[in-house]
């Protein structure tokens, strides 16, 4: 059975096959007590109580078969519904033929109560379909809950996701940096300035535009990207690089969750040291599956302690919304992230 969707039935199923095992023969008349010796009649409710479990179990199998199988969606689900309980009534009543054929064989009713047995295999097909409709209604419960404890969890993972860039909106050293740079600008390069200014604004009006956003197009986040950079470029110049081999038909038709590359970048910079001499080289490319962000590793001297939390929290953000995690490889020379690609 589906790990996911697996219930404690254990105790159901020890009452309820044993009862139905002695009450639908003796409500169908299929059996007359008074004919037997106590152990033969023993040797048939054993026998019924076999063919019941072999109902029950089946049927429950059954179900289970076609859930795994089988795409449930709102169009499909009444198909599968009709299928299903087809699927169900022709396991349970030709079992239930063949047994109880061959329980006859050997029984002391009489030759005459087609009938009887006809009632019989009516009431177990009746009881099979009971017991999937009580099954159906217990895995719809618990998809529903584990929906509402998936939702819970992508609002905590996105709630994290708005703290982080609220706090990159309002970090006083990004701010008092880009402000300083700006002010240098006016002074010397009016024009630089401008544009400086103007790529400050559209960074942060990206941020504030997709706050509430779970993903956006990879184009877009590319975007970003690049008005971040040119922010950092300006401060740092030829210290840092960055190369971005993705191209827009490439980033066309794949999203990704907002801010992501922007974060990686991030952490390049504050966990390496690097100079004109050496620079940092920060390299975004994008695979069949993944996009790819990696640099050279030249660990700072008095390197700043990390929380972790924009690696962590964006791996949980993709583990929520794709069930994939994130990929890190550090072999001590280079370090590389690779994001899941979420096509659309």
């Amino acid at each position: 059975m589906n790990k996911q969707l697996a219930f404690d039935d254990r105790t159901v199923k020890i009452i309820g096959i044993p009862a139905l095992g002695v009450l639908i023969p003796n409500l169908s008349g299929l059996i007359t007590n008074r004919l037997y010796r106590l152990t033969e009649l023993i040797g048939s409710y054993l026998y019924f109580i076999t063919l019941f479990f072999l109902i029950w179990e089946g049927n429950v199998r059954l179900l289970n078969f076609i859930r795994k199988k089988y795409p449930w969606n709102r169009k499909s689900y009444p198909r599968i519904i009709i299928a299903l309980f087809f699927a169900n009534i022709i396991y349970s009543s030709l079992l239930s033929f063949l047994w109880l054929k061959a329980w006859k064989t050997w029984s002391l009713e009489p030759d005459d109560d087609r009938g009887q047995m006809a009632n019989c295999i009516l009431l177990i097909i009746i009881a099979a379909c009971f017991i999937i409709n009580i099954y159906e209604i217990l895995f719809l419960n618990r998809e529903k809950e584990q929906h509402e404890s998936r939702v819970e969890q992508l609002n905590i993972a996105k709630a994290q996701a708005e703290l982080e860039a609220l706090k990159n909106q309002i970090d006083p050293h990004f701010i008092f940096n880009s402000l300083n740079t700006l002010s240098y600008l006016i002074t010397r390069d009016p024009l630089s300035a401008r544009r400086y200014n103007d790529t400050l604004a559209r960074v942060y009006r990206y941020i504030l535009g997709n706050r509430e956003r779970d993903l956006v197009l990879l184009r877009e986040e590319i975007e970003f990207l690049s008005n971040y950079f040119y922010l950092l470029k300006i401060r740092f110049a030829d210290a840092i690089s960055m190369v971005i081999e993705i191209t827009d038909l490439s980033a066309e038709n794949f999203l990704i969750p907002p801010i992501s590359l922007q974060a990686l970048v991030e952490n390049a910079i504050k966990h390496n040291e690097f100079n004109e001499k050496t620079p940092l080289i920060i390299s975004v490319d994008i695979s069949s599956d993944h996009v790819i962000v990696s640099n050279a590793i030249n660990r700072q001297g008095n390197p700043h302690p990390g929380s972790k939390i924009g690696l962590s929290n964006l791996d949980n953000r993709y583990k929520l919304l794709t069930k994939r995690c994130i990929i890190i490889e550090n072999n001590f020379e280079s370090f590389i992230v690779k994001l899941p690609i979420i096509r659309f």
